[in-house]
């Protein structure tokens, strides 16, 4: 197959897309003439007509697009935006002995750089490692080096040399056995490889910011996986003979049964890196091809933020402060796993004044302890759940409660009941927006006249990914991005996107932020809700005082230049029906 050649960026702009689109492999030279028969009779795009015809999807064709124009205009291969999940797929050692840098992921092809275009043996060896059909560019090799140097550096060169040694130190033997896997772990625990080796892969996480770390076995290995962002991304492979002795030692660390490879266990542990404590949330359970392990990270100092930081608008603080000045009461933060709702409480919690307040949260865990605030630890061995410790907190005489989470009715009910006992309530419930919280309040079996007599205040969030501040720059908006911020077509707006760069690890977006859709409980609402009221009622009525969509907030942080469409729309949808 006549595979895509270049000598340098430039030399690309020598192939036109056609030719790209079957050198790939994506269409068939039948095909290619066939759209161009299509093309000489109507005059449309060659894309455009490949797409029409089923030969290809719309995808494809913007990813080898965009790898067309990149190649063409970067100066140099160090220049490339490379995922750092197409790097992992790659091992460092076989990519530095061989001269190769994967590009990028389209389709189930994966697209390399290498001075070895013609060398099917290693083409075919490449395969079968990763998985994907190896498409060839060739380049020099005084091309490739300098982006072996810049995109194999950081974590995985870091961790290279350990690998190997922990291979060795285990025999370079595959554990073929599922069985021994402990055994192999055990004897491997005390070898300081895999001890150095599993302290890099958590001070890797730190340092990058991740929010969890995913140990998935399967066939080929040991996937490492690490959320950063809010995005899940692979950035390790490691080689089955040395996975047992990681997942053990890990399990060692978290305190658990190393010889328990059937029920789940969770654990946790504390490590300090660059003076920051960090605790682990760590969860095993068994799959299909081994134990896999999930931790959280939790960091003291990006959960005790202020509302200031949490991208709340001057419209939705205000809100909240007149919810917050009702002595009693149930507030309710509402979202998805992961959408930072532990981290509304406790900004909220620090609206109060913890020396003249008696506050007490019952929490699964304590994830960070706070100074002056009284904090319970759930445990079900001795049936401390959070319907039980939440009565026996009534006895302390609070001022403000939080409960971590309403799991079931007992809780709720107890919650409502403290709310209309003279108490404040801060929870979390898992709803989609806010005025689904109402609705599942009283699916759960708490009568629309309590919802409406008790809660007080709803917030619902999410989290989308930040503009890169070190590489922000603007773009003129296309129709589609007009459209879905409802802006005149006929006028040009300019938005913002990051260009990526080393900050952001080229993907043009870093840090979190939030949006939100608040509801302060007004007289008029609480009697919609007390007669049985359907949902879009009490939406509407939420609108009329104050009330901002999710969507409709996301679509303002985007003309403020703090997010994006896309990211808007990866996370919320378009919210069409």
């Amino acid at each position: 197959m006549d595979q895509p050649t270049t000598t340098g960026g430039s030399g690309l702009k020598r192939k036109m897309i056609g030719e790209w689109l079957c050198g790939l492999g994506l269409i068939s030279p039948f095909q290619l003439s066939e759209a161009l028969a299509t093309q000489q009779e109507t005059g449309q795009r060659i894309g455009q007509i490949l797409i029409q015809k089923g030969f290809l999807s719309e995808r494809e064709l913007s990813e080898i697009l965009t790898l067309q124009e990149a190649l063409a205009t970067k100066t140099s291969l160090a220049e490339f935006p490379i995922e750092p999940e197409t790097i992992a797929l790659v091992p460092e050692a076989f990519a530095k002995q061989n001269i190769i840098v994967p590009l990028m992921k389209v389709g189930r092809r994966l697209v390399i750089a290498t001075r070895r275009a013609d060398d099917t043996k290693l083409l075919d060896h490449l395969s079968l490692l990763t998985g994907y059909i190896v498409v060839p560019i060739g380049f020099r090799e005084e091309d490739v080096n300098p982006a072996l140097a810049k995109f194999y550096s950081g974590p995985t060169r870091r961790v290279d040399d350990t690998i190997e040694r922990a291979v060795q130190r285990s025999g370079n033997r595959e554990d073929t056995r599922r069985q021994q896997v402990h055994e192999i772990g055990g004897a491997a625990d005390a070898d300081a490889p895999i001890v150095e080796l599993v302290n890099s892969i958590l001070t890797d996480a730190a340092e990058r910011g991740a929010a969890d770390i995913a140990l998935d076995p399967g066939e080929a290995g040991l996937s490492i996986r690490m959320r950063c962002d809010g995005v899940l991304q692979t950035v390790l492979q490691l080689p089955r003979a040395i996975e047992a002795a990681v997942i053990t030692r890990i399990k060692v660390m978290a305190g658990m049964n190393i010889t328990e490879k059937r029920r789940p266990q969770d654990g946790r542990f504390s490590v300090t890196v660059n003076g920051e404590k960090i605790d682990f949330r760590c969860s095993c359970i068994a799959v299909h091809w081994g134990e896999r392990i999930s931790l959280r990270l939790l960091r003291s100092r990006s959960i005790v933020l202020g509302m200031d930081k949490l991208g709340f608008s001057e419209h939705d603080k205000q809100l909240i402060d007149q919810i917050l000045l009702n002595p009693t009461g149930i507030i309710l933060v509402t979202g998805p796993t992961g959408s930072g709702k532990t981290t509304t409480l406790y900004a909220m919690l620090q609206q109060f004044d913890s020396v003249s307040d008696s506050i007490i949260t019952i929490e699964d865990p304590v994830e960070y302890p706070v100074q002056g605030i009284a904090q319970i630890q759930v445990n079900a061995k001795i049936d401390l759940t959070f319907s039980s410790a939440l009565r026996t907190v009534l006895r302390q005489d609070p001022d403000v409660i939080m409960v971590g989470e309403i799991r079931d009715l007992e809780t709720l009910e107890t919650a409502t009941s403290a709310a209309m006992t003279g108490h404040l309530v801060l929870s979390t419930l898992h709803t989609n927006d806010a005025v689904s919280t109402v609705t599942r309040m009283i699916e759960m079996g708490i009568p629309p006249y309590v919802v409406g007599g008790t809660v007080s205040g709803i917030i619902a969030q999410r989290l989308i990914r930040r503009i890169c501040s070190a590489c922000k720059t603007t773009h003129v908006a296309t129709p589609k991005e007009k459209a879905f911020l409802n802006l005149p077509m006929d006028q040009d707006y300019s938005l913002w996107h990051g260009a990526g760069c080393d900050v952001c690890n080229n993907s043009g977006y870093k840090g979190m932020l939030g949006v939100y859709e608040i509801i302060r409980m007004t007289r008029s609402i609480q009697n919609l809700i007390s007669r049985g009221e359907p949902g879009t009622v009490i939406e509407d009525e939420a609108v009329k005082y104050g009330m901002v969509k999710l969507l409709d907030d996301a679509k303002r942080k985007v003309i403020q230049g703090l997010a994006t469409v896309d990211e808007v729309i990866r996370c919320l949808g378009t919210g069409n029906d």
